[in-house]
């Protein structure tokens, strides 16, 4: 179905290879469907232990989807395309999410958008020293999808942190390194650079606990993380009510490089992506599962996708790299906050 999903049988696991290393794997609609495929084929598979997801890239895990051809299709009015496709990839998130074997991923390099919904969404998250993941869509005129509204607010344990770290990471797209990975929840195991392959193999001989027993290493080895460093500061800014109350805040404390940084990534993304993640997120905090998480972004991505500010953001991020974009509307306060709202409420 797709020469970049290689999927076989080695020992007691099922071993997903992602294979497009030129595209930093990623996405297309044929690569949804394959790993869709895989999953379902070894889902009632009892003698299946654990399903693994690794790359081929040195790189990357996955970069998220293939956001050239989305944006194309947006541009030629062709919404029915992108519909399909965020359709599908969901579709084998939910599949991957719900695997009845354990799903693990081994993360290293870069993984974004797509990247974390075939990664965060399984059971264990095992990264490497050498990470950056990131949810990085309000900077294109998009939202944090596949899956991230359910997974976001549930990091650091949940509650009010979780849903102030959620929308920290869905407006900013900050980048995170493997240290604010297992510190936030987004990694569960850290294994050595070097140790990819041996941990692969040995769970295929030796079982997913035998293997985690073995490789695993202490969380203190993967640095300091920044997310922890100014969690305060982070849950203090972030439960604000309004994202205009947030901007408020992060001007009136200390203007230390943190602030500097947060308040220029907040301001220059996309004011109605921003608004619309804010919204997103707080809806999937209070949601019963992911398969409901994943209705309301598929209808939110929907519409938002719909407005030129998707189009404009990918040119200006992906295309043209010239990191200028003209928002409509330039400023958070013409958002149309209701607009956003309606169109959740069509999940």
């Amino acid at each position: 179905m797709s020469e970049f999903v290689i999927t076989r049988r080695e020992g007691r696991m099922q071993h997903i290879v992602l294979d497009r290393p030129k595209a930093l794997n990623s996405l297309d609609l044929p690569m949804c469907q394959a790993l869709h495929s895989a999953l379902d084929e070894v889902s009632g598979d009892t003698a299946v232990e654990a399903v693994v997801v690794s790359s081929t890239s040195e790189k990357a895990f996955c970069a998220g989807g293939d956001i050239r051809a989305l944006r194309d299709a947006a541009a030629a009015g062709d919404h029915e395309t992108n519909r399909t496709f965020f359709s599908e990839e969901y579709a084998m998130n939910l599949a991957y999410h719900t695997n009845p074997a354990p799903t693990v991923a081994v993360i290293h390099g870069v993984a974004m958008g797509g990247g974390l919904g075939i990664s965060i969404n399984g059971s264990h998250r095992v990264v490497t020293k050498k990470v950056m993941m990131a949810m990085p869509e309000t900077a294109i005129g998009f939202i944090p999808d596949v899956g991230a509204s359910h997974f976001l607010p549930r990091l650091c344990g949940g509650g009010e942190r979780g849903l102030a770290v959620a929308i920290y990471l869905g407006t900013t797209g900050v980048r995170l390194n493997s240290a604010d990975a297992l510190y936030t929840g987004l990694g569960t195991h850290l294994i050595d650079n070097d140790d990819q392959e041996a941990f692969i193999a040995a769970i295929g001989t030796d079982g997913l606990d035998a293997a985690l027993e073995r490789f695993a290493r202490d969380r203190s080895e993967a640095g300091e993380s920044a997310v922890e460093t100014h969690i305060d500061r982070i849950v203090d800014v972030f439960s604000r009510s309004t994202a205009q109350e947030m901007v408020a805040a992060l001007q009136a404390g200390e203007q230390d490089e943190w602030a500097t940084a947060t308040l220029e990534m907040f301001r220059s993304h996309c004011p109605t992506s921003v608004i619309a993640t804010i919204e997103l997120l707080r809806a999937g905090a209070g949601a019963a599962d992911l398969r409901e998480c994943l209705d309301n972004e598929l209808a939110l991505g929907a519409w938002i996708t719909a407005r030129p500010d998707f189009v404009e953001g990918v040119r200006a991020v992906v295309i043209d790299k010239d990191r200028t974009p003209s928002w409509d509307p330039a400023d958070l306060d013409s958002v149309d906050v209701d607009a956003i709202r309606s169109a959740l409420a069509g999940a």
